[in-house]
């Protein structure tokens, strides 16, 4: 099946499909999301961002059992939007970030957000006071974001050719309602590009797969307890 997808950003470092357990997929086209019901054939309008400036950078649908109907969605203007995809309703809007922000990665009703800025928040959808943490280790743009199947660790990948990975335990608020700086567990450097493509083995636990940009062209498996290379695979 072949979808028109005109005004899709063209941005190596944005993240603007998502395909939920529903079977929907979100489509983010210039100031605009879409939803395509992959059993049905239905597209629907989801939303259309108010500033004609603004614009969609990154879309992701909540993997917690019973939210699967909602959606986050990151802004070039930088505040992120809570969607209810049944009731076609803005649930809330959570601010931190000072730029766009291009990736997001759910884990129950955390919800990390990665954003030009070179940081990372973590957010409690549950709570006014949402943000909960900031991950700190990054220089430039965060433009990857991945949970682990078990909710423990989460791999985050930058334009400074970084792979970090941080302790989901550390992400605790400080006394009172601000919110704690996190450093990562591990930092990875062997990439020699941006490291956008990140992904968890479903079968092993600890092992985790990721890629490099045009100047790097690798595929690099990792065991994420010790940090050690496993295997690169040049792909060019």
């Amino acid at each position: 099946r072949i979808l028109d997808a005109p005004e899709l950003v063209d941005d190596y470092y944005l993240n603007l499909v998502s395909w939920g357990s529903n079977n929907i997929l979100a489509v983010a086209l210039g100031q605009c999301v879409y939803l395509w019901d992959a059993n049905t054939g239905k597209i629907e309008h989801l939303l259309s961002l108010s500033d004609t400036e603004d614009f969609v950078t990154s879309v992701s649908w909540s993997t917690s059992p019973g939210t699967s109907h909602y959606i986050a969605v990151g802004t070039n203007a930088a505040p992120i939007q809570i969607w209810d995809c049944e009731s076609l309703k803005l649930v809330r809007t959570l601010d931190g970030h000072s730029a766009r922000v291009g990736a997001l990665a759910w884990n129950n009703n955390w919800l990390s957000s990665g954003g030009r800025d070179s940081v990372i928040i973590q957010h409690d959808v549950r709570s006014a006071h949402h943000h909960c943490a900031s991950y700190c280790a990054h220089t430039q743009e965060v433009c990857g974001l991945k949970w682990s199947h078990d909710g423990t660790t989460l791999a985050s990948g930058g334009n400074e050719n970084y792979l970090c990975l941080w302790d989901a335990a550390m992400s605790r608020r400080n006394s009172g309602l601000s919110p704690s700086e996190v450093a990562p567990r591990l930092t990875l450097t062997s990439h020699q590009a941006a490291v956008k493509a990140l992904a968890w083995c479903p079968f092993h636990r600890g092992l985790i797969a990721s890629g490099g940009g045009t100047a790097d062209r690798t595929i690099k498996f990792w065991n994420s307890n010790s940090g050690a290379m496993l295997n690169s695979v040049d792909t060019g």
